[in-house]
């Protein structure tokens, strides 16, 4: 009985001997246990243990740490082009050309006879431009001109009119026979027999001879003062038909100081239709018909 008790006693200190062991095998290796909480009062410090830190709590997010990376050497920037001057683009003027092939350039003088040349179409304007139409019949009471130059002949005497001077439109086309009437006349009242004055210049052009035959020109006086002669000159009219006519393609064909060149002594009435480039050319350069020519014959330009 007494052995069985001894025994019993044994037994109950080894367990008590191997349970001591136990617990304190595992207070010493925290990683082999779901470790719930832990402290000071252990005096336990598992791996990466910090005062103060709560076991099992949400990690913080980690901290930037802000710092400027050491500057790595940039390569040498190429240097910048040198600044352009600007250069203004200066469009190039086109040379002037005109084709004296065309009909409004149609050269009559003393040296170039048309013979016995016919426009195509005339067409009769009223003299004093009161009416404005064209008329296509004969009519005694107008004049004709090619009907080509018949509405930049009355668009220059009506603005004329507007500038407040009177216009007559004194004489315009005839006819090969006609300008041999009147070259036959008008040498019969000076007594000559060549139609030239004593410095050699026309005063009337034989037939064939006469711009007027062309149908192109036009003589324009004052409505009051119907004579051609030098006292025309200086008329406010005619010298505002002289400032003005290039703009509808007119020129003033005879000036005083060019009948050397034109054959023709000065006729302050006497205007010529070339169109308006031409006619701002000759006129801006003071030239003649017969100039203007010798500028541009042969395809010759400026």
């Amino acid at each position: 009985m007494k052995n069985r008790v001894g025994r019993i006693i044994v037994a109950i200190l080894a367990l008590i001997a191997f349970g001591f062991y136990a617990y304190r095998y595992e207070q010493t290796h925290w990683h082999s246990a779901d470790v719930e909480a832990w402290g000071p009062a252990t005096g336990l410090h598992p791996e990466g243990f910090e005062q103060g830190v709560v076991m099992n709590q949400e990690p913080e997010a980690p901290i930037q740490m802000e710092y400027a990376p050491a500057p790595t050497e940039q390569p040498a920037a190429a240097p910048a082009p040198a600044e352009q001057p600007v250069v203004e683009t200066v469009p190039t003027e086109q040379p002037l050309r005109f084709d004296l092939s065309e009909w409004q350039y149609m050269l009559v003088n003393g040296d170039h006879s048309i013979d016995q040349y016919e426009p195509e179409n005339l067409v009769y304007l009223n003299m004093t431009a009161d009416e404005t139409d064209f008329q296509t019949s004969y009519n005694p009471n107008r004049i004709a001109v090619d009907a080509r130059i018949a509405q930049p002949l009355m668009d220059m005497a009506l603005a004329c009119k507007a500038a407040g001077l009177p216009v007559y439109l004194s004489s315009g086309y005839r006819s090969y026979s006609d300008q041999a009437a009147n070259f036959t006349r008008v040498c019969q009242n000076n007594g000559i027999t060549d139609g030239k004055d004593s410095n050699g210049h026309y005063i009337t052009m034989p037939a064939g001879c006469s711009e007027h035959q062309t149908g192109l020109s036009c003589d324009i006086t004052d409505y009051y003062q119907p004579t051609k002669n030098s006292s025309l000159d200086d008329i406010p009219t005619l010298v505002w038909l002289r400032e003005n006519c290039a703009d509808y393609g007119f020129i003033w064909r005879f000036p005083s100081d060019k009948s050397d060149v034109t054959g023709v002594m000065g006729e302050s009435w006497h205007f010529r239709y070339v169109g308006q480039d031409a006619a701002r050319y000759i006129m801006d350069n003071h030239l003649t018909l017969e100039e203007f020519w010798q500028q541009f014959g042969d395809s010759a330009s400026v």
